[in-house]
């Protein structure tokens, strides 16, 4: 089971803390940041509240192959996440991402994501 890196873990740690909330790009659904560790980060939703079920994890691959596509290829949309990376819980790690200062909503319909700047780290 692969884990969020130093690296990747210090930029989300930087970017959102436990109780920060969320709002997903396409629908705008709340996901509220429950904890965040190197397995990932549990995120209580609309759907996990109305069910009782409590935060549900997002798990650290889907972080990381999500980031490491948008490093390697400079952008990323929703579809790409979804359908070829089968991320199931794409709305979030795709709305995660665009939380970070290097990382631009390019468009909302399709929701694509942009990496800015030069070096990709």
């Amino acid at each position: 089971m692969r884990e969020l890196d130093d690296d990747l873990l210090e930029r989300i740690h930087s970017t959102v803390r436990e109780g920060d909330e969320i709002l997903t790009i396409g629908r705008k659904r709340p996901n509220v940041i429950a904890s965040i560790d190197r397995d990932g980060i549990w995120v209580k939703t609309l759907r996990s509240d109305s069910r009782r079920s409590g935060p549900q994890l997002v798990p650290a691959w889907m972080i990381v192959t999500a980031w490491e596509h948008l490093q390697k290829a400079g952008e990323l949309s929703h579809a790409v996440l979804l359908n070829d990376l089968n991320v199931k819980r794409s709305a979030f790690v795709i709305a995660l991402l665009a939380q970070f200062i290097d990382v631009v909503v390019r468009s909302t319909e399709p929701i694509v994501i942009e990496l800015i700047g030069g070096a990709h780290s």
